[in-house]
């Protein structure tokens, strides 16, 4: 049950991470979904709300992360911050609200689907009566049109995890996906790991009173 009330709500965060750490023990020895404590996490974490999952990383890091994450749900960005801010200390672990950006070192497979950062491309989408909205067309090798939506989700995995959870969320309003062109440049597009300067820019020009015009 979802608790909107702050006070309950808090009461209710607490005691979360108060179950949390007396079982940290499991959480130690946590590896994946299939194991049987993953389920019993998600379900407890979900009880204070629905949207909420959490992300762990790899056992042979240390210290390990606890994300919480709202999976891109902006409206649930400060309750992820207010859980995340009330958590109990768990010796070898960071909690961190919301996914972190990593940039564009990794590549990810999706429902078949191969996705290398390094070999996508940008194209800013502007709107001259919105200045201040971002889409973006992403040009993907080997793009299949009759899958249009399982590229357009592996590629919001992509942006989710290079850029952040909340700037991926914020920074984008628009998503497109298309074939790579044969000359990228000629076409106005940009290699993706460039993104991160090219936002950086942008937002520099929105404070400078330029408004989001392409960078050439």
């Amino acid at each position: 049950m979802q608790l909107n009330d702050p006070v309950p709500w808090r009461e209710a965060a607490q005691a979360f991470w108060m179950w949390l750490f007396e079982h940290q023990a499991e959480l130690d020895a946590l590896r994946g979904p299939d194991d049987v404590f993953w389920d019993e996490l998600l379900l407890r974490l979900q009880a204070l709300d629905e949207g909420l999952w959490f992300e762990v990383s790899s056992a042979e890091v240390s210290p390990r992360e606890l994300v919480i994450t709202a999976q891109g749900d902006v409206d649930l960005f400060d309750k992820v911050e207010t859980l995340v801010a009330l958590a109990s200390p768990l010796t070898g672990w960071l909690v961190i609200a919301l996914k972190p950006p990593l940039g564009f070192d990794f590549g990810i497979r999706y429902q078949g689907i191969e996705l290398q950062p390094a070999e996508l491309w940008f194209q800013p989408l502007l709107d001259e009566d919105a200045p201040h909205m971002l889409g973006l067309r992403i040009a993907v090798p080997g793009f299949i049109p009759e899958m249009e939506e399982e590229f357009d989700n592996g590629v919001l995995i992509v942006l989710d995890t290079a850029l952040g959870e909340r700037a991926a969320a914020t920074e984008v309003e628009l998503l497109e996906v298309c074939e790579l062109p044969a000359h990228p440049p000629e076409e106005g597009f940009f290699p993706l790991p460039e993104l991160l300067g090219y936002l950086a820019w942008r937002q520099q020009q929105t404070l400078l009173g330029f408004g989001g015009q392409a960078r050439h």
